[in-house]
């Protein structure tokens, strides 16, 4: 027997009636709460914006953020393939969903928070009504995080933390930050880390906005004498390092989404057969152009099977972190590679700034191959996750450092 029809008959690869289900009610009230004026203003609220703010909070209101949270935290208990689909659709309408916040923080603080830290910081998670951001990375600290020097000191009922944070995304607007501290100097190095919910007001944070290509809220950020009350650390003291490779593992999943390429590969497709060449043809008849777009369908249909695979091993509590990172890796690069091949097809004009006459698209793709660069090296460098596929994936021996 043909071992690959013995696969297919072990093995259906596809979303159930219920799922597709929602995915089409989800596009249907995406279609009527982005109208134009909401996009628009979208397209100006960069990092945690008061129209982002606005439209996560009526998202909220309509019952959309719990997809995967479980019923006694307030969610509707859907699992993760169906959780995976809600970010797909969302990623797809251009929804400004905190993946940060609501994918990684808020699980993590169930898993592992206190009964305190889950009644305070859960309901109001799920009400759209606080946002994080993540101090991880520090200037001698990127691709070896474990290398952070950030100091928390026991002092009573509080912790006080000096240090510095780079590359802090969402900081200008986030409540509070999931902040990875060294507790323990003396310790091995993953051995002494802690993580503790430092309120964004409190005084002696600083923050400071680092210009780049993208549209980014990135900062780095200076913590001098910040008290934070003991009852904020999460977990055991000095037992953050594996709250920080679970929040990882979710974020690398998340990143990922096929949702907005596909949007701008159907963008493109329309705009290629509806254009005319100075001899008469459409763009879409020259032969290059249909490579161009065939390669990004054939890697994004990979990409979203990869997805449904992470989701599946979700859904049954086999989640790999090679399988986390190979999606990672694959998904941020074809990204970079999409949207230059889509570029590409519109030539000139998907540079022009968004408010120019003949932009093509508002610049969404020259703004998103900016906006994506970030992504290789956000959640752990690209390179240090094949190191992660090779040692988890592949069995190889640890790299040499």
């Amino acid at each position: 027997m043909d071992h690959r029809l013995l696969l297919c008959s072990l093995m259906e690869i596809g979303y159930s009636p219920e799922q597709e289900a929602l995915r089409t009610e989800l596009r249907d009230y995406y279609t009527n709460l982005l109208d134009e004026k909401t996009v628009e203003a979208l397209s100006n609220s960069h990092g945690i914006g008061q129209a982002t703010k606005d439209v996560w909070k009526q998202m909220c209101t309509d019952g959309w953020a719990g997809v995967g949270w479980p019923k006694e935290y307030g969610g509707q208990a859907r699992g993760p393939i169906e959780q995976f689909v809600f970010f797909d659709e969302s990623m797809r309408a251009g929804a400004p969903v905190p993946m940060l916040t609501l994918n990684t923080v808020g699980p993590t603080i169930m898993n592992y928070g206190t009964a305190w830290q889950k009644e305070h910081f859960l309901p109001p998670i799920l009400a759209g009504d606080i946002h994080f951001c993540i101090g991880y990375s520090e200037p001698q600290a990127g691709t070896d995080l474990a290398a952070l020097e950030t100091r928390a000191v026991r002092d009573g009922d509080e912790y006080v933390i000096n240090g510095q944070k780079m590359w802090t995304s969402l900081a200008g607007g986030a409540d509070y930050c999931w902040l990875a501290v060294r507790t323990d100097p003396e310790a091995k190095k993953h051995k002494g880390i802690s993580v503790i919910i430092v309120p964004m007001d409190t005084p002696g944070i600083t923050i400071q906005p680092l210009r780049l290509m993208g549209e980014h809220d990135i900062n780095a950020t200076y913590f001098d004498d910040v008290r934070v009350p003991a009852k904020y650390l999460v977990g055991e003291e000095n037992g953050g390092w594996g709250l920080i490779t679970n929040q990882l593992n979710h974020e690398r999943v998340t990143l990922c989404s096929s949702g907005m390429p596909e949007r701008y590969l159907t963008d493109v497709r329309a705009w290629a057969q509806n254009t005319k060449l100075p001899d008469g043809r459409r763009v879409i008849d020259q032969e290059w152009v249909q490579l161009n777009l065939a390669k990004v369908h054939a890697k994004l249909e990979y990409l979203r099977l990869a997805n449904w695979k992470v989701a599946w091993s979700a859904s049954t509590e086999k989640l790999h972190p090679a399988d986390a990172s190979s999606v990672k890796v694959f998904g941020t690069e074809f990204y970079l590679d999409a949207y230059q091949l889509l570029m590409e097809i519109l030539g000139p004009r998907a540079y022009l700034d968004a408010d120019a006459p003949e932009s093509i698209m508002r610049s969404r793709l020259e703004a998103g191959i900016r906006g994506t660069i970030i992504l290789t090296f956000g959640g752990g460098t690209n390179e240090l996750q094949r190191d992660l596929i090779a040692m988890f994936g592949l069995g190889f021996p640890r790299s040499a450092r």
